[in-house]
């Protein structure tokens, strides 16, 4: 199991020294989130401080771009860096596409299908020369002449799109070489519902469980006292109760069965009461979705819970710890499930 560094930075500023610090202590990937700031840009600032580690983004909008603009930077990025790029794409919700970024929306499972077909017909064209000439239902790209063609380069370029949903999941492990999970999620879910679209989607594409990489970012309730794992138990909750009042989770509660609790959450968002909707999280939800102690049992329960489900992670919260030298060890025994669990 890899253990990753996620959510990197809000400003592409930040992000260099972050990332440079992460590669120092052990983590093998950072990852870039979209939010206040261009993903894309974090994940340049982290490329050029780094040597070892990959750096994706997680998640780059997707139907805020076209599939040319965004072959482009994954290209220069991919050459940059000798390859540790990692593409990381998000459709993101309707809202935020057509009145946030003023784009348009149409099914986003079949949208994101279009567009993930298009770049690889635009890269097809780049690496071996060949006419581009797609035609897709939402995208259409039909003119590169070698003014615009990028230098020739011979990396591969990881693509990865988020997914909660059956059939966002099902396609992205039919065309893309991962997927990105959310931390909303539970071993119930990924059983009932991830794994068996996974099953689908690489049976489709004819490849095997090994073509495909499954990252989560978890919510682990990590301290070294009662009062600092209350208190990261305490924001566990909150985020967790933000995520839950929106319907695309409900499913994932249903899987734990707290079909009603969505609604309950819902309604305490309409009516802006955000500070009561963290005390609906009870203690068996937390322990369905977060993984809770020291910071040094982290990798077994992650094994435990996740072993055969997910391939690579990372803390939703980042680290408690300050100590570089114990961090490093911990990370270590994420790598190696012989290493025997580390003692204080």
């Amino acid at each position: 199991m890899k253990i990753d560094m996620g959510m990197i930075g809000s400003s592409a500023a930040g992000c260099g020294p972050i990332a440079a610090d992460a590669e120092a202590r052990g983590f093998d990937g950072v990852w870039a989130s979209e939010s206040v700031t261009d993903a894309f840009l974090q994940s340049q600032a982290a490329l050029l401080s780094t040597e070892r580690v990959s750096v994706g983004t997680a998640i780059a909008v997707a139907f805020a771009r076209n599939p040319m603009s965004v072959a482009y930077l994954a290209w220069d990025l991919a050459a940059m860096s000798g390859g540790r790029f990692v593409l990381g794409l998000g459709s993101q919700i309707q809202a935020h596409v057509e009145r946030r970024f003023s784009m348009t929306w149409s099914s986003p499972v079949d949208r994101m299908r279009d567009f993930l077909l298009a770049m690889d017909a635009i890269f097809s064209s780049w690496r071996d020369g060949t006419r581009l000439e797609y035609r897709g239902e939402h995208y259409q790209h039909t003119l590169m002449t070698p003014v615009f063609t990028p230098h020739h380069h011979t990396h591969r370029i990881p693509t990865m799109i988020a997914a909660v949903g059956a059939k966002m999941t099902e396609l992205g492990a039919e065309l893309c070489d991962g997927l990105l999970l959310h931390g909303m999620t539970t071993t119930a879910y990924l059983d009932q519902v991830t794994l068996p679209a996974v099953d689908r989607g690489l049976a489709a594409s004819g490849r095997g469980r090994d073509a495909l990489e499954l990252y989560v970012p978890l919510f682990l309730v990590m301290g070294d006292t009662e009062e600092q794992i209350a208190e990261t138990s305490r924001k566990t909750r909150e985020q967790i109760a933000f995520y839950a009042s929106t319907p695309a989770y409900s499913k994932v509660l249903a899987s734990i069965g707290y079909d009603n609790l969505q609604p309950e959450l819902q309604t305490l968002s309409r009516a802006g009461r955000w500070a009561e909707m963290g005390d609906l999280i009870d203690d068996r939800v937390l322990g369905e979705i977060a993984l809770i102690g020291a910071p040094e049992d982290m990798p077994a329960l992650c094994r435990k819970r996740f072993d055969g489900r997910v391939d690579r992670v990372s803390s939703y919260f980042g680290w408690p710890v300050e100590d570089p030298d114990r961090l490093r060890e911990i990370l270590a025994a994420f790598g190696d499930p012989t290493t025997p669990e580390v003692t204080r």
